[in-house]
């Protein structure tokens, strides 16, 4: 019983170590969205801050879908290995249109794209606040500790989970693969 106890008491000492690698201070502290479900009311709040209209919406249910993982492609991080597996230029997905059914969420659409395109997707959590783990083989991490998927509609980066933001008629989705929070593909939040 000891011998089991010390283990489980080391493992968990290594994964506290582990976060010693992600930044520190206020850089994380806007993001209890992408983790937590917020109220619809927090929602609405922060898409009148930032989201961004378009200004001719199709009549039908359709949107479109991205996958870009560039900055990875361009990072210098990459094994040879992955850098064959992953397209040269880094457009895994380019401008796939979608048909959604009323109240989806990108997630819903995300994952539809994934699965119609054949293309490998893991994510941990619920639905509702999904947290993406890899695509095409390439995960968070992969090109440091501030590597990760994050996702934009219609160029405006939402400060919450993927889950939770209902698509709208003609919304450009794009999930992105960033190896620097965000600042490497235009995100600046928390910043």
């Amino acid at each position: 019983m000891k011998k089991i106890f010390a283990i489980m008491l080391v493992f968990i000492m290594v994964l506290a170590g582990c976060q010693s690698d992600l930044p520190s201070g206020n850089s994380f502290s806007g993001f209890e969205g992408y983790t937590q479900e917020l109220s619809q009311e927090e929602i609405e709040k922060i898409m009148k801050s930032g989201k961004v209209e378009l200004e001719n919406r199709p009549d039908e249910n359709i949107c479109y879908v991205s996958i870009s993982c560039k900055t990875a492609v361009e990072s210098g991080e990459l094994s040879e290995a992955m850098l064959k597996i992953l397209p040269e230029d880094g457009i895994i997905l380019d401008s796939f249109k979608v048909e959604y059914e009323e109240g989806a969420t990108v997630f819903d659409v995300f994952a539809e794209t994934v699965r119609e395109n054949k293309i490998h997707m893991e994510y941990t959590g619920a639905a509702k606040i999904p947290y993406i783990e890899g695509v095409s083989n390439l995960y968070e991490f992969d090109c440091g500790p501030l590597s990760g998927w994050m996702y934009k509609v219609n160029g405006w980066f939402p400060s919450f989970n993927m889950g939770q933001y209902k698509v709208e008629r003609g919304d450009h989705i794009e999930i992105i693969y960033t190896c620097d929070l965000g600042d490497d593909v235009g995100d600046t939040y928390g910043h």
